[in-house]
């Protein structure tokens, strides 16, 4: 991705924000009867997903995705057919997104995390020493969330700002699962309407979940296993060799930090493209990068800085019509940053400044004549409010 776009898509989304963590990791649930199970208070179910350990698993997800968003760095890939997920129950983790034409490998162990693209034949490698290594793993842990401690945190995200109740029982991936619903309270100013997460019986490990958005009946974004055996896995899983003849680029947790604070460092390295966890991991990991937000749970806004050698919008843009997709600079195409906003956006003003509102299914952003993107799901007004604030 060349830096200007990446720059753009980076200021990323309060959608992608309250939800990106469960991404590689959960599915839809599958069409087999209910399961009947014994009643559980909506918040003891809660607690219990909150205080389950981790599990070694492997297992096959899938997603269906009507978000309208671009690929975000640091936000999950979406674009995927299916993935395989493995994970030792511990420290180590191993996804492999099934695309069209190829195959993305992420690994991630004690040591190091790599991220593998068989169509490029690149591979990134983040690595740390003894000094380094609390920090370094915290890090990768941010990256490449397992699914009980990433749905875990987004729950606990969400759940001030949530009513929270229990709406019966599902089968995913052949276990029982509860469904538990989070719905926005009253004085929310968000676009979504709930969101249901299936629950196994067992384990209380998160397993499928559904974003539903007002004004649609089906959900916009649906994740899940379609597969999953619990147990040990071989760990010869997560250790990788890339193939010979694989463009490797090499990165220390020294050299990620400065590049994270602003300092001079590899562009585009392997940990802005994996899973990022919620609450203090994923807000550790935004401020890192010269990401804030504004509000919390449902009504979070994500606002970024757009780097120096991004262009400003020139006073006075005009608007085009809105659009449910983001073309051109916004997901990696040619197209001129500013002819992408002409033609999809809006004019936009506040105490901020000027700028421009480009409407997404979900949600929207702002990007301000002045450098800076805010994104959330919510209405135009309460990103206004949000910039007015900075």
């Amino acid at each position: 991705m060349r830096p200007r776009t990446k720059a753009l898509v980076a200021a990323g989304s309060g959608i992608a924000v309250g939800l990106a963590g469960l991404a590689l990791t959960t599915l839809p649930a599958g069409a087999d009867d209910d399961p009947v199970l014994p009643a559980v208070e909506p918040e003891a179910l809660v607690a219990s997903v909150l205080a389950a350990e981790p599990q070694a698993f492997s297992g096959e997800a899938e997603v269906s995705n009507e978000l309208g968003l671009p690929a975000l760095p640091g936000t999950p890939d979406l674009d995927f057919e299916s993935a395989r997920v493995f994970h030792d129950g511990q420290e180590s983790a191993r996804v492999q997104l099934e695309k069209p034409t190829s195959e993305v490998t992420f690994v991630k162990n004690p040591d190091e995390v790599w991220a593998y693209d068989s169509q490029e034949r690149t591979a990134e490698h983040l690595t740390w020493d003894d000094a380094d290594a609390a920090a370094a793993r915290k890090h990768a842990e941010a990256q490449l969330a397992d699914p009980a401690r990433a749905a875990a945190e987004m729950i606990e995200q969400l759940r001030p700002t949530s009513e929270i109740t229990v709406d019966g029982t599902a089968r995913v991936a052949g276990r029982a699962a509860y469904e538990l619903v989070l719905t926005p309270k009253p004085s929310e100013k968000t676009l979504l309407r709930e969101v249901t997460v299936a629950i196994d019986e067992q384990t209380r490990m998160p397993l499928a979940f559904d974003v539903y958005a007002n004004g649609r009946s089906e959900p916009v974004l649906s994740l899940g296993f379609v597969q999953l055996d619990l147990g040990a896995q071989d760990p010869a899983l997560f250790d990788f060799t890339p193939p010979q003849g694989t463009k490797v680029e090499t990165t220390d947790a020294g050299d990620a930090a400065a590049h994270r604070a602003g300092k001079p460092g590899p562009d585009d390295h392997m940990a802005d493209n994996m899973t990022d966890n919620m609450t203090d991991n994923m807000a550790d990991h935004m401020a890192e990068q010269g990401v804030t937000t504004v509000g919390d749970g449902w009504d979070t806004v994500v606002i970024a800085e757009l780097p120096a050698d991004l262009p400003k919008m020139p006073a006075g843009m005009s608007g085009g019509a809105a659009s449910g997709d983001l073309p051109g600079a916004f997901t990696g195409g040619e197209q001129d940053l500013t002819g992408a906003l002409e033609r999809i956006g809006q004019p936009v003003s506040g105490d901020f400044g000027t700028g421009t509102h480009v409407q997404i299914r979900v949600g929207g952003a702002i990007v301000t004549d002045d450098g800076r993107v805010a994104a959330g799901a919510v209405p135009e007004q309460v990103l206004v409010d949000a910039l007015d604030q900075q």
